[in-house]
């Protein structure tokens, strides 16, 4: 396991249809099961979505975003903030924002639910 992650030494992943570019910088297959954590860039409308196995916790560093997250009303939230998305809740998100998203325990490909 690395102890020091560098962005510039990830990979930039782009996923067209969620409007985001993405560094896996923590990995359940590195760094191990409890947790991860993602540089994003937001550039639009994420689809609609919930995962079932982790609760995610987005940080914004720059940008402005609305999230409707369950039943809640939709808010918006900006430089600064973090926002709390509890396991198995429907959520979506829209804007111009780059961000931290944590994920415990870690993401594994197919926890997202569209």
């Amino acid at each position: 396991m690395k102890p020091l992650v560098r962005p510039g030494d990830v990979e930039e992943v782009a996923v067209p249809a969620d409007a985001v570019a993405m560094r896996p910088l923590v990995r359940a297959a590195e760094h191990g099961p409890d947790l991860s954590l993602t540089w994003v860039r937001l550039s639009g409308r994420h689809r609609r979505l919930r995962t079932d196995r982790s609760t995610r916790v987005y940080y914004v560093l720059d940008g402005e975003a609305r999230f409707t997250v369950g039943e809640a009303p939709p808010f918006a939230a900006t430089a600064g903030d973090a926002v709390v998305v509890p396991r198995g809740t429907p959520y979506a998100f829209e804007g111009e924002m780059t961000y931290l998203v944590v994920n415990g325990p870690a993401f594994r490909e197919g926890d997202d639910v569209y």
